[in-house]
């Protein structure tokens, strides 16, 4: 079966569980979750806010069975109602006006609205699970617990995250630790809807780390675009809202013993946000030393051990062929 009805049925199992609530509010449900004026997710928003679906769509094997099927799309469908809802909450947060193309959520409804909307997906997103009639009883607990687990992980990293944010100096170990709790915890979550294979638990975190260092390179490289017309993504905003993206966490690293450096970074985030001028100089220490060569390297040897499960995967004698340039799309 192919990505594109797996993509469906995530639709139908949202719409099945939106089709009561107040128009009004559904409308601005709709215009956050699907591709504009159609009932149908948009690919980019998929590959941009959620990649962990996006790559396990591609994990799916052709021969599962009905039950482990249906267990799998709630569980990704509940997965991107609550992440959608998350969303909205952080782009409120970071003043983000525009994303993929179009005002967000906050900047054409307002924020109070907008806040609502994102709560109430929240709760749609367990309401999704405890109605789907084709899991078991036992199933529908264990998913839910789960679930409910991911998003205490997720609020509790939120919390971190925004500490660290105000802090002028970080502990590497720390900042890091942060980020995997808030964006490898739904890979874990999925790894259980796929009855925990171990060889599936390794791909998909291994798969979250190799995403999460490039998300955050690819949003630190884009604060210096020369596009006058240019609009910075959540993440950019937050970056200038003095969020220590794992680029700029490499950079205190390198250099937590020189006391230059100290100083310099410690003037940087005791402001309350970046200036140009400052991104200039993170872009310079990062860019122009060894630091970029260590972070890449990092990536490389992701890749090198989630080759290796794959190959041996695919040397097995299943329905399922992975590969990797299709998992990290």
């Amino acid at each position: 079966m192919s990505t594109d009805k797996h993509l469906i049925n995530i639709v139908k199992k949202i719409e099945h569980t939106i089709k009561d609530i107040d128009p009004g509010l559904k409308n601005m449900i709709e215009y956050q979750i699907y591709d504009s004026g159609q009932t149908k997710i948009n690919k980019i928003n998929l590959e941009l806010n959620h990649h962990e679906i996006s790559s396990s769509l591609v994990l799916i094997s052709d021969d599962i069975n009905d039950n482990n099927y249906s267990k799998i799309i709630t569980g990704l469908s509940a997965l991107f109602l609550f992440k959608s809802g998350i969303i909205v909450h952080d782009e409120i947060g970071s003043g983000t006006p525009n994303s993929n193309g179009r005002d967000t959520l906050w900047w054409k409804w307002g924020p109070a609205q907008a806040i609502n909307a994102g709560d109430c997906l929240y709760s749609l997103s367990r309401l999704l699970i405890i109605n789907d009639d084709n899991l078991e009883a036992n199933q529908t607990l264990d998913v839910l617990k789960k679930f409910d687990n991911l998003n205490k992980n997720i609020f509790k990293s939120k919390f971190l995250e925004l500490q660290d944010s105000e802090q002028y100096k970080i502990d590497f170990d720390t900042t890091e630790n942060i980020y995997k709790l808030k964006e490898i915890e739904s890979y874990n979550f999925i790894s259980g809807l796929f009855d925990n294979d171990e060889n599936i638990c390794k791909i998909l975190n291994l798969l979250g780390e190799i995403n999460l260092y490039k998300m955050h390179e690819h949003a630190f490289k884009n604060l210096l675009s020369k596009d006058i017309n240019y609009q910075y993504t959540k993440l950019e905003n937050e970056i200038l809202n003095k969020k220590k993206v794992l680029p700029i966490a490499y950079v205190f690293n390198e250099y937590k013993n020189e006391l230059e450096y100290e100083k310099k970074m410690g003037t940087i985030y005791m402001k309350r946000m970046l200036e140009h001028e400052d991104i200039k100089f993170l872009h310079k220490t990062f860019y122009s030393t060894d630091v970029v060569k260590k972070y890449n390297k990092h990536v490389e040897n992701l890749k090198d051990e989630i080759n290796k499960i794959i190959n041996s995967i695919n040397q097995q004698k299943n329905n399922l062929t992975i590969n990797l340039d299709l998992l990290l799309q």
